[in-house]
């Protein structure tokens, strides 16, 4: 086998030679690709050049097995690369961000895979497995379709995770990338709210909320909360308005501080003016167990917005939750004379739940 890749290398070096002479753009033999995910903030890219199975058995007469006499590039000509824009776990092995020449010692059962500092190398020939090597990770093959072509796939994605599979042949090689998704995102809030982005209200509020929804570094959110309304030196770009004051009084109420909350919620409700946006901070009232605030809520967005179904809708789940039948029932007939048509199953399934006792 050893001679073999010898003269491989001899050939490729041959070829750069001739090839060194002209600046023609051509097809290549193994087409150069690019893949790119996002996870979370984190970009993943991989570069590589894919080869073709082209009726040779690949995994005794290609690539080399058991790393001998060299890894194997996972692909052709340069070696194959990735690169990650945040720090990012491998099999659970901390990696800084960076990017990495990607390798692999293919065997029988388990693969290693090799995650070099040099990522500007010319296949794996002059890899040393002991000063190049960052990290490696063992990972399982498994069976998958024919794939006539080298490629790399990103599968089973969550919010904070993903597989990328090296597929060739009947083979798929996945390891797991996953990243400390809060960690990554506030850090990059931090850098991007120094920028031009400092400006705005609504960037320091974005980041606010995030947050929130994902009940994380709560106190300083509020911190950012209040830069979102009073600005930032000397007030410079300061706006009070019914967003940030809603995202500020749930931060308060995530954080323990209830009569605050609702002390700034109150401040906010006559500054409503969006009603498809603003209904939904109602609704999130309710969510928090904020009923009578909720109730409040939703009858000063009849009075602004008498015209808007849903908002009756939402009048009628407060009240309900308060224990007022009556009204609760008597806004859901407001709301079925006004919805769309196409609500009126809905709607008479509500009202048999209230009639039942049962939650809406």
């Amino acid at each position: 086998m050893k001679k073999s890749f010898f003269i491989i290398l001899l050939l490729a070096v041959n070829w750069s030679t001739i090839a060194q002479y002209h600046s023609l753009d051509m097809p290549q033999i193994s087409p150069k690709v690019t893949e790119s995910q996002r996870l979370g903030i984190t970009d993943i890219t991989v570069n590589y050049s894919s080869p073709k199975v082209n009726g040779r058995d690949v995994w005794q007469t290609v690539v080399p097995q058991n790393g001998d006499p060299i890894p194997w590039r996972i692909g052709a000509n340069m070696n194959t690369t990735i690169a990650f824009s945040t720090d990012v776990l491998i099999e659970g092995q901390a990696l800084k961000a960076g990017s990495y020449g990607l390798h692999a010692i293919p065997t029988k059962e388990d693969w290693t895979i090799l995650f070099a500092s040099n990522d500007n190398m010319w296949g794996s020939y002059y890899l040393d497995t002991d000063k190049d090597v960052t990290i490696k990770v063992e990972v399982s093959p498994v069976e998958n379709e024919h794939s006539e072509q080298l490629d790399f796939e990103f599968k089973n994605r969550t919010d904070s995770s993903l597989s990328v599979a090296i597929e060739w042949e009947k083979l798929s090689i996945p390891f797991t990338v996953s990243v400390d998704l809060n960690k990554t995102v506030i850090e990059s809030f931090r850098y991007q709210l120094k920028g031009i982005t400092t400006y705005a209200w609504e960037a320091w509020d974005a980041a606010a909320q995030w947050c929130l929804n994902h009940n994380t570094n709560l106190e300083e959110a509020l911190a950012w909360s209040n830069r979102s309304i009073e600005g930032g030196y000397g007030g410079y770009a300061a706006n009070t308005n019914f967003t940030n004051l809603s995202t500020k009084s749930s931060i308060l109420w995530a954080l323990g501080k209830k009569t605050e909350a609702d002390e700034i919620m109150s401040k906010a409700l006559p500054m409503m003016n969006n009603v498809q946006n603003d209904y939904w901070v109602g609704k999130k009232l309710s969510d928090q167990g904020r009923n009578e605030l909720s109730l409040k809520f939703f009858n000063q967005m009849i009075e602004k917005f008498p015209d808007t179904w849903y908002v009756y809708l939402g009048a009628t789940r407060a009240e309900y939750i308060n224990g007022n039948i009556k009204k609760a029932l008597k806004n859901l007939g407001k709301t079925k004379d006004m919805a769309p048509s196409n609500y009126g199953e809905y709607l008479n399934g509500i009202e048999q739940k209230i009639k039942n006792g049962e939650t809406i």
